[in-house]
């Protein structure tokens, strides 16, 4: 431990020390410790015999101008903490124990390729410049909680095979992480990426992401997610993209905003996903896409956004109708899928308005003809089968319109006998009212014929119209609120 390297340390508060210094000492197999220090010179480690440093290392709180630790290997514990890189390469370098980078500053520097066998720490370290630790293997924990790299920062192709952090992480340059493999949870929480995030292709386990914020595109198009995979209250600024995307277990949205286009075209959803409380100011797109079991109950969905769900695959949809009716892109298929969802929840009302809705967009998209006529009449005499009430309506307009026909034509008589056949005006002489005439026709819609009434002239036609009117909507009174009391 580098409390028992002290006594040979030599420790001077801004004193400065020639690199040459340190390498004989690593080259006489010595431990090394400095803090606080300038070192001059090129402190170049890759000269050394077999370009191995046998005994642990720590230069703490120095500043180093120039180094070279590329392909070096680190047999010991290294501790670079608090320490200032004005330029340094770290390519290929192994570290076979803990690496403690904590607070560091770096210049010009360059982790590709290195291998950590144990535990990496880059906690509040800061990246002034491009950084790349492009194909780094981290064998165990990897700390980079509120790092900042103010450049790009190029972690493609990387391993993570153990729980990597980077917890409050300032990306301001473009974060790529793509074809990443994270075999251990990754924890994301409140990171903040400035510009692009590119994770294309790769594979996150347990990946954490709560309140983190995107301000550029978010790309994990190609991504393979294991674990509870949480986005909780994160922030897509632009576009989220997560096309060809596939979620072995649970994905957790709820409460995430997406200001730009949320793209999940293609992406397998093998287990639940829910978007609970999120909000969506633009399209959210699962075109072709395969989900379990979706929760959109409570979204925010602002106006003009649209949900697309052409030819995609869901076994369960929950979102109440009223929510989403104005934001589902038109699509046959898609409406259908939905009634048949519904149908399956039990949720009658939201199958039949969605139901509802498909037939009036399709009839909207038909040209004219005896189709969308008999259409038209289906819809406005039953809304399809699932508006008893359109026809209890209609049925109040024809007995009220007939009614007035028959008192203001002076078209029914008063009958001192049973009407047994036609008969001469003279022999009804009593004119009838309008409460009689709205009687009599309400006794003839309902195919119940007045005894003590007759229709004259030509109103005997209109009885016959009414009475076959009449049969017609309480037949489809009957069959429409019969389908909707016994479900």
């Amino acid at each position: 431990m580098f409390f028992v390297l002290s006594a040979l340390s030599t420790s001077c508060a801004e004193e400065t020390v020639p690199a040459q210094e340190i390498l004989a000492r690593i080259a006489a197999h010595e431990p090394v410790y400095y803090d606080g220090v300038i070192i001059s010179g090129n402190l170049d480690l890759s000269a050394l015999p077999a370009a191995r440093v046998q005994e642990s290392l720590a230069l703490v709180n120095c500043t180093i101008a120039k180094a070279s630790f590329s392909g070096v290997t680190f047999a010991q514990d290294t501790a670079f903490w608090g320490t200032l890189f004005d330029n340094a390469s770290f390519e290929k370098a192994t570290f076979s124990g803990r690496a403690d980078f904590s607070n560091a500053t770096f210049g010009m520097t360059s982790f590709s390729g290195c291998s950590f066998r144990q535990a990496a720490f880059f906690e509040g370290a800061l990246f002034k410049n491009n950084v790349s630790f492009e194909d780094a293997a981290f064998g165990l924990d990897a700390f980079f909680n509120a790092a900042r790299f103010r450049g790009r920062a190029d972690l493609n192709y990387s391993n993570f095979d153990s729980y990597s952090y980077f917890q409050a992480t300032l990306f301001e340059g473009d974060a790529l992480f793509s074809d990443v493999d994270f075999s251990g949870a990754v924890d994301f929480s409140a990171a903040s990426f400035s510009r692009t995030a590119n994770f294309i292709r790769s594979r996150l386990t347990e990946p954490y992401f709560g309140s983190a914020t995107f301000s550029g595109p978010a790309q994990f198009g190609l991504a393979r997610f294991s674990g509870l995979s949480s986005f909780g209250g994160a922030l897509f600024a632009d576009e989220a993209g997560f096309a060809l995307a596939r979620f072995s277990d649970a994905a957790y949205f709820s409460g995430a905003v997406f200001r730009g286009l949320a793209l999940f075209g293609l992406t397998k959803f093998e287990d639940i996903v829910t978007f609970q409380e999120a909000s969506f100011e633009a399209d959210l797109n699962f075109k072709g896409g395969s989900i379990s079991a979706l929760l959109l109950e409570k979204a925010e969905l602002a106006e003009g956004s649209r949900i697309i769900l052409n030819d995609t695959d869901f076994s369960r949809f929950r979102a109440r109708w009223d929510e989403i009716e104005d934001h589902v892109a038109w699509e046959p298929g898609a409406y259908l899928a939905l009634v048949e969802n519904y149908r399956r929840l039990g949720w009658s009302k939201d199958e039949d308005d969605c139901y509802y809705q498909y037939r009036r967009l399709e009839q909207a998209a038909k040209s004219w003809g005896w189709s969308k006529i008999i259409d038209i009449l289906a819809w406005r005499s039953c809304g399809y089968g699932v508006r008893p009430g359109y026809a209890l309506a209609w049925s109040l307009i024809i007995i009220f319109g007939f009614g007035m026909v028959f008192w203001k034509g002076d078209g029914i008589r008063r009958s001192s006998r049973p009407l047994s056949g036609p008969a001469e005006e003279d022999r009804i002489p009593e004119r009838a009212t309008l409460r009689n005439a709205l009687f009599f026709s309400t006794m003839v819609f309902l195919s119940q014929g007045p005894i003590d009434f007759l229709p004259l002239g030509r109103h005997r036609y209109y009885v016959i119209l009414e009475g076959i009117t009449g049969w017609l909507l309480l037949a489809l009174f009957l069959v429409t609120l019969g389908r909707v009391m016994i479900r």
